[in-house]
C-alpha cells in the first residue's frame, strides 16, 4: 500500500483554530512496538510549500501519547511526553519531509496528541495545529519467535527497551549496554536473570532521580515549554496576519480568485492535447508600488495569476515567464528582492510543467538606480539574485545554459520541439563618469556576443526534423515594433541570425558596438524551423510576418490596458489576467494560440 502524504499547514489564521485537533487517524496510526514507521509529512503555509532547503529546515514533532480525553487531548497526567526531532536527510523535496518514527514515540496505547513543525538553528521554528491518532496495542505475549514461548529475559529484554528510550543524562546508553548484554545470554540459552538485577536496580534507582527533579519542577517538562512558547507563536500568527506586513508575505494566500474560476475551467476545455502545449505569460509586474498602479496595492494580486496558469500545467509541455515578472519598487532593492524570491517560488510551486523564467526591464529595480541622486548600484538587484530565484544554476528541468545564465533551451521530450528562451536584457552593471548606470535594463535591451555565439552553435544547432520556437520579452528591434526601448544593442544582429535558421545560411556576424561587439561565424546547411518569435513588454498583442519569420505580441498579465492614465482598468475583474497557451501541430506546421482572459485567439502556420 502507498505511503499517505498528510498536507499540514503551518500558518494558523484566527483565534478559531488555536485550539483545534486534526485527526489524521483516517491516513495514519500506530501500534505500541512499532519501529521507524514512515510518516510522509507535506508542509505549506497558506497554499505554499515550505522552503526548507533554502532556510535548512529540519522537521520535528513532540507531544503526548496516552488516553484521549472527549476532547481527542492527551496530557501530561494522561500521556507520555514523546518527541522526534529530524535532520536535512528527512527532506525529500516540493514541500515533503519523511520521518522514520522510532519506537520510542508509541511507548503505550492510546493516542498522540501533539504537532508537527520545523526549526533551524537560526531559531526560526513554524508549528501546525494540534495533531491526533492512535496507537493501538501491540499485544507483546503474541509472538513469532524462535523460541516456543515468551521467557521471563525476553519480556524483561522488553520493558529494557522500553526504558532505554529515554534521553535524560546517560541512561539511555547504560540501557543500550544492558540490552546488549541480555541478547548475548538469550542467544546462549541463559535464562537466569539474577545477575541482572543488580545492574537494573542502579539504573531504575538513577532514572527515579531525574523523574523526582522533574516533579519537583527542577527540569523544564513540555507543558514548561508550550507556555513559554504559545505566546511567541501567538505574536506570529499576528504579525503573519498583518495586512501591512508586505515584506514578509507572499500575496497568494487566497489561493485562485473566485473571478477566474469560471475561465480556467474553459481554459482546461480549449487546450488541444494533440498538440505540443507552451504556456506563455509576461508582464506580470508584481510590486507593491501602489502610487503607479493605484491607491490599493492592484499589482501585488498579479502573483495570484501564476495559480491561474498553474491550474492548467498539466496540460502544458512547458511553460515560460517571459519577462516583467515583478516591477520597480519605491526605495532600496529591498522589497524587489523579496519580490522575485516570492515570484519564483511561487512559479516553480505552482506550475506541474517543465518551466523557465527570463528577465524583463523591470525586474532589477533599475529605473531607481538610474533616477537622480542614486548613484552606484544601491537600489539595483543584482544577478545573482535572478540566478537563485530563477534556479539557473540547477538545470532544475534538464534544460541547457551557458553556465547559469538566463537564457537556455529545452527540448520537449519525444515532441522534436526545441524551446529557446533569448536574454534580451544581458545588461552589465557597468558606471558612468558620474557613478551612475550607463545601461539600465528600464531604457537598454542588450544582448552580447557570447549569447549570439551560443545561439549560433549550440540552441539553433538541431536536427532538420526539430522546430524551434523562440521567446524573449523585448521584441526585436525593426521586427514587429521600431524601437520597443531606447536603446536595443544587437538586435539587429539576432535578426539575421534567426532569418539565417530559417533560409539555411551561413555567414559571420558582426557590430562594432564598443561595449558589445560581435564576430561570431554561423553556418545553417539546412532550412530551419522556426515556428515563430514570440515577445511581451509593450503591453499589446499583435502579429506580423517579416522575411518569412513569424512575429508574435502577448498581452500583459498585469491587470491594465495600454491606456496608461488608467492603468487600473481590469484590475478585480475577469479580464484582470491575460496569458496565452501556443499549441503546435508539427506535422501540419501549424500554429494555435490560445488565450486566456484579455486577448484574441490567433492561428497562423510557419
Amino acid at each position: 500500500m502507498a505511503i499517505t502524504t498528510i498536507v499540514m499547514d503551518v500558518y494558523k489564521p484566527g483565534s478559531e483554530l488555536k485550539n483545534k485537533v486534526v485527526n489524521i487517524s483516517d491516513s495514519f496510526n500506530a501500534r505500541v512496538g512499532d519501529n521507524q514507521v514512515r510518516l510522509v509529512i507535506k508542509y505549506i503555509e497558506r497554499g505554499i510549500v515550505e522552503r526548507m532547503e533554502q532556510e535548512q529546515l529540519t522537521p520535528f514533532m513532540t507531544g503526548y501519547v496516552g488516553q484521549p480525553d472527549e476532547e481527542l487531548k492527551v496530557t501530561a497526567e494522561t500521556g507520555t511526553v514523546v518527541s522526534y526531532h529530524g535532520s536535512s536527510n528527512d527532506i525529500i523535496g516540493g514541500g515533503k519531509v519523511k520521518l522514520d518514527l522510532p519506537g520510542a514515540m508509541f511507548p503505550q496505547e492510546g493516542a498522540f496528541y501533539g504537532y508537527f513543525g520545523l526549526e533551524n538553528s537560526e531559531g526560526k521554528r513554524v508549528t501546525t495545529n494540534n495533531v491526533f491518532f492512535r496507537v493501538e496495542n501491540n499485544n507483546p505475549d503474541i509472538y513469532v519467535d524462535t523460541l516456543p514461548f515468551r521467557t521471563e529475559l525476553q519480556k524483561l529484554l522488553d520493558w529494557a527497551t522500553a526504558q532505554a528510550n529515554s534521553t535524560f543524562g546517560d541512561i539511555k546508553k547504560q540501557w543500550e549496554d544492558l540490552v546488549k548484554i541480555i541478547k548475548q545470554q538469550i542467544a546462549t540459552g541463559n535464562d537466569n536473570i539474577d545477575d541482572f538485577l543488580n545492574r537494573l536496580k542502579i539504573a531504575q534507582e538513577k532514572l527515579e532521580g531525574y523523574e523526582k527533579q522533574i516533579t519537583d519542577g527542577n527540569i523544564p517538562t513540555q507543558a514548561d515549554l508550550d507556555k513559554a512558547l504559545n505566546p511567541i507563536d501567538d505574536r506570529l500568527d499576528k504579525l503573519e496576519a498583518k495586512e501591512e506586513s508586505s515584506d514578509l508575505l507572499t500575496d497568494v494566500g487566497g489561493g485562485i480568485r473566485d473571478i477566474f474560476t469560471g475561465q480556467i475551467s474553459n481554459m482546461k476545455a480549449r487546450i488541444n492535447p494533440d498538440l505540443v502545449n507552451i504556456g506563455m505569460i509576461n508582464d506580470v509586474h508584481y510590486t507593491d508600488r501602489d502610487s503607479f498602479w493605484g491607491p490599493d496595492n492592484d499589482a501585488e494580486t498579479g502573483i495570484t495569476h501564476l495559480l491561474n496558469i498553474g491550474e492548467v500545467s498539466e496540460k502544458l509541455d512547458f511553460a515560460v515567464s517571459v519577462g516583467d515578472n515583478t516591477d520597480d519598487n519605491w526605495g532600496d532593492n529591498h522589497f524587489s528582492i523579496k519580490r522575485i524570491e516570492d515570484y519564483g517560488m511561487t512559479w516553480f510551486t505552482a506550475l506541474e510543467c517543465p518551466s523557465a523564467v527570463l528577465l524583463g526591464n523591470h525586474d532589477d529595480n533599475s529605473s531607481h538606480a538610474k533616477s537622480s541622486g542614486v548613484t552606484g548600484n544601491d537600489y539595483l538587484v543584482p544577478d545573482s539574485k535572478f540566478i537563485q530565484a530563477y534556479r539557473q544554476n540547477v538545470n532544475l528541468f534538464g534544460e541547457k545554459r551557458n553556465g547559469s545564465s538566463n537564457y537556455f533551451y529545452y527540448d520537449i521530450p519525444d515532441k522534436k520541439v526545441r524551446v529557446v528562451g533569448i536574454n534580451d536584457y544581458e545588461n552589465p552593471n557597468t558606471l558612468d563618469a558620474n557613478g551612475k548606470l550607463k545601461y539600465p535594463r528600464i531604457s537598454n535591451s542588450v544582448i552580447t556576443g557570447a549569447q549570439l555565439k551560443w545561439l549560433a552553435s549550440d540552441a539553433l544547432n538541431v536536427s532538420t526534423d526539430t522546430h524551434v520556437i523562440v521567446m524573449l520579452h523585448c521584441p526585436i528591434d525593426g521586427t514587429i515594433k521600431d524601437k520597443p526601448t531606447n536603446h536595443c544593442f544587437n538586435h539587429d544582429v539576432l535578426k539575421q541570425l534567426l532569418e539565417a535558421f530559417k533560409n539555411g545560411t551561413s555567414g559571420t556576424l558582426t557590430s562594432s558596438t564598443t561595449d558589445f561587439p560581435v564576430n561570431v561565424d554561423y553556418q545553417f546547411a539546412n532550412k530551419g524551423n522556426l515556428i515563430g518569435v514570440f515577445a511581451g513588454h509593450t503591453h499589446t498583442e499583435d502579429y506580423q510576418v517579416i522575411n518569412g519569420v513569424n512575429y508574435v505580441l502577448n498581452l500583459n498579465s498585469v491587470g491594465s490596458d495600454n491606456n496608461y492614465p488608467n492603468r487600473t482598468l481590469y484590475f478585480d475583474t475577469k479580464d484582470e489576467d491575460s496569458w496565452s497557451v501556443i499549441g503546435i501541430d508539427t506535422a501540419n506546421k501549424k500554429v494555435k494560440l490560445t488565450k486566456f482572459g484579455r486577448g484574441t485567439d490567433l492561428d497562423f502556420t510557419y
